[in-house]
């Protein structure tokens, strides 16, 4: 009402910041001030006409009727449609409570509002080229028109919770506001605006009024929703738009309303619910089971067909019921091995997807039955590399093996919580490993790290809290042995050799393709995705020792051998691939075994060993030698590389190179330590833990029963006082030689009083040599903890 002009724009900015956070009005003020609201509703007295259900699309299909809606709507001032959004959001905060409006301005304003959304539907209709407005002023227009429906939509939801829910009229009107606002959510999506935000933002805001009213009457509306849903959520399904990786605000909102009404109608109407669920689910089944409504021509079935199974997926991880999932898994999995999908597709792609979800949630039963047809599906596309050599396969079934599935399998491995599942799911990835290994044994070229590289991510995730120094069973430990087999194989671990000049010759040096490709696995550099390089890192960490059967070597050979297919050129007959592999692993140990003995181990026997290198090499680069996972507790990855020192029934040769390997993982954790030696704060604080965690199973060591074990950690002990002179003085260190020296030694079921007297003799002599030179470095310190 400002009658200067210069005025408007600061009287328009304060009405709209009022509305947009309304101030509350005491009981003596709303009457004048509706009164004023009320005068930008003239001729609202009565309602607008019944929504008109499936004949919606009967306004405006003329061209005369077009031109004259969009008369009408630029007809309406830009200032005109601004003012009644101001009422709408100021009218609100007086609908309801004390003081509120007098039922006759409520049947007003909630006139004024339903004609607003009614006129959505011609609205919408009108396209960019109709308009005679063009630009920013038509911008302005449908920015400014889309707010005040969305004002208006909130009114009419809050004016139909204020009714008497008893009353005949009541339920009425009920039915027809829900009845309009799915006539406008629909004019929404088929609009050409619906990408513009305020657009999504009138879509949502019906939505949640759909839900609103429904949940309001306790049920008694569910039917008269459920009926129309259906259409509604199939119609957003049918935008191409929305098949990207991000379907957008509306596809969002559509599967928000959908878990809700699920949701609230559960306990409700069962069997109503149950039936919208599988309608919904019955267009993934069939090609041609659409709707008339839906009726845009075959080439539009498709996308609606991806977009519903994207939104069955979200239904079942939103809802998280069994009973859901139940429904709905069956009906993915009969389509990927029976219908349509079962042939490479871009469906297919969305199936996987999607059941790979599921698959998240822990259900038993369905999580069963999803990671079977995951693992059986991409073994599958391993096999049918070899037997398309030839042909070329399709673009989608590539992406399968090397993108849906990958992440599909990483998706669950992250997802899973369930310490069952996790196990078994554990077990079901590197029994797929294995098997893709041995079926890649027989492709040639450097297929075999492209078949398994892109398992590794959810391999090393599944792997990451499994604790290496656990009981593990021998077929979980044969399925560890084998991945590393396979990933030595095929080059697929980070390089592990140093810079250092090898102290001995290495075997028989070839010039062969086979020996270039096992030096540069040793050498670097890498080959392939440096995510599958991180994710070897990480599965070290989470890998028990991979020792073998205590007694039967000849065994192990059999069971080594069966890992390489027969077809393989790089079987255990080929004597130019077993100098390869002897190579590699005479550079990986640093030239440290003889010759002589190097030539005595078999091709497998070597890569086996080759396996274990680069296993507990890694194991230290990593986190300096500590697993992190094992329960809470910090405990030293010498325990794993001692652990095959302790196999009895070694040959020599056998125990040279499992003696180098110690030697490896120790000169890595001295490189991991130095690396760190300027580090400050916490980080250094973490340093010396390190430092004091492996000093500390050093001491412990020097007490195995086993003379070559026990000379080897009071030779690596020494080795780590000379570079680390501060863990002299460390005093959990020096605490633990002091009560090792005076401690009970048992020896064993068998008495043996010279072993427990070598042992003593030991400790006392390593703590004599301790204390003299700890006091040479810091002799206040020393004093003052051995005080």
């Amino acid at each position: 009402d400002a009658a200067d002009p210069a005025s408007a724009p600061l009287a328009r900015a304060f009405l709209s910041a009022a509305a947009a956070k309304p101030p509350q009005l005491l009981p003596a003020d709303t009457a004048p001030v509706a009164q004023r609201l009320f005068l930008e509703f003239p001729g609202s007295d009565e309602a607008p006409p019944r929504a008109k259900g499936k004949g919606e699309d009967a306004a405006g299909q003329e061209n005369g009727g077009i031109k004259e809606a969009v008369q009408k709507f630029e007809g309406e001032a830009i200032e005109a449609l601004e003012r009644k959004e101001v009422a709408f959001r100021l009218i609100v905060q007086m609908l309801g409570g004390e003081g509120g409006l007098e039922a006759d301005k409520v049947a007003k304003v909630r006139n004024a509002a339903a004609w607003q959304v009614r006129s959505l539907t011609d609205f919408l209709k009108i396209r960019k080229r109709d308009w005679k407005e063009q630009g920013a002023q038509l911008r302005v227009r449908i920015n400014t028109k889309l707010s005040c429906c969305q004002a208006a939509v909130v009114v009419l939801v809050r004016s139909v919770s204020v009714l008497d829910a008893d009353s005949k009229a009541s339920k009425d009107m009920l039915q027809q506001t829900l009845a309009w606002f799915i006539e406008a959510t629909k004019s929404c999506i088929l609009s050409s605006w619906r990408k513009l935000k305020i657009c999504e933002e009138l879509f949502c805001t019906l939505l949640n009024g759909i839900s609103q009213i429904t949940v309001s009457r306790g049920g008694q509306l569910l039917p008269v929703l459920l009926i129309p849903l259906k259409p509604l959520v199939v119609s957003t399904c049918s935008q191409a738009d929305m098949t990207g990786c991000s379907p957008g605000a509306l596809f969002e909102a559509v599967v928000k309303l959908s878990c809700e009404i699920i949701e609230f109608g559960w306990t409700k109407d069962r069997a109503l619910v149950d039936t919208f669920i599988m309608r919904l689910a019955a267009y993934v089944r069939e090609r041609n089971d659409y709707e008339e409504e839906d009726g845009k021509g075959k080439d539009t079935v498709p996308v609606m067909r991806l977009n519903v199974v994207r939104l069955l997926a979200e239904l079942c991880v939103c809802l998280k019921r069994w009973e859901v999932v139940d429904m709905i898994l069956p009906l993915f999995i009969e389509h990927l091995e029976e219908g349509d999908a079962s042939s490479p597709s871009l469906l297919r792609l969305k199936l996987l997807d999607a059941i790979s979800r599921v698959a998240c949630l822990g259900f038993e039963k369905s999580y069963r039955e999803s990671v079977v047809l995951m693992t059986r599906s991409y073994l599958d596309k391993v096999k049918a590399v070899g037997a398309a050599e030839n042909n070329t396969l399709p673009s989608e079934a590539t992406a399968e093996r090397t993108e849906t599935l990958p992440a599909g399998f990483l998706l669950v491995a992250s997802n899973l919580t369930s310490t069952k599942l996790r196990s078994d799911y554990r077990h079901r990835l590197l029994s797929l490993c294995s098997d893709v290994g041995l079926a890649a044994e027989s492709k040639s070229g450097r297929s075999g790290a492209d078949l398994m590289g892109p398992l590794l991510p959810a391999v090393a995730e599944i792997c990451s809290d499994f604790d290496p120094v656990s009981s593990v069973e021998p077929s979980l430990l044969k399925l560890f042995r084998n991945l590393w087999f396979y990933i030595v194989l095929f080059g697929l671990a980070p390089p592990i050799q140093n810079n250092q000049a090898s102290t001995k010759p290495v075997s028989t040096p070839l010039n062969t393709g086979e020996s270039c490709v096992a030096l540069q696995a040793v050498a670097g550099p890498y080959m392939w995705n440096s995510q599958w390089s991180v994710a070897v890192q990480r599965i070290a960490q989470g890998s028990p020792p991979l020792v073998v059967s205590s007694v039967k070597w000849l065994e192990d050979e059999l069971e080594l051998n069966a890992l390489h297919n027969p077809g393989s050129r790089r079987g255990n007959g080929d004597e130019k691939a077993a100098v390869g592999q002897r190579t590699a692993l005479s550079a990986a140990l640093g030239g440290r075994v003889e010759v002589a003995a190097m030539s005595t181990i078999s091709g497998v026997k070597a890569t086996y060993l080759l396996a274990v290198a680069f296993l507990e090499i890694l194991r230290f680069s990593g986190s300096g030698g500590i697993l992190s996972a094992t329960l809470n507790k910090s405990n030293s990855s010498f325990g794993c590389v001692f652990e095959y020192l302790l196999t009895p029934n070694l040959t020599p040769a056998v125990t040279q190179c499992l003696t180098a390997v110690v030697h490896r993982a120790f000169e890595t954790m001295l490189s991991w330590l130095e690396e760190r030696t300027s580090d400050i704060g916490e980080e250094s604080n973490v340093r010396e833990s390190v430092l004091s965690v492996h000093a500390g199973f050093l001491i412990k060591s020097m007490s195995q029963r086993d003379e070559h074990v026990r000379d080897l950690s009071v030779k690596l002990l020494t080795q780590l006082k000379e570079k680390f002179p501060q863990v002299l003085w460390n005093s959990s260190c020096l605490d633990l030689l002091l009560i090792s020296v005076h401690n009970e030694l048992t020896s064993g079921p068998v008495s043996d009083p010279a072993w427990v007297a070598t042992i003593r003799s030991l400790y006392q002599k390593i703590a004599r040599e301790w204390i003299t030179s700890a006091l040479s470095y810091a002799p206040c310190t020393t004093q003052g903890l051995i005080q």
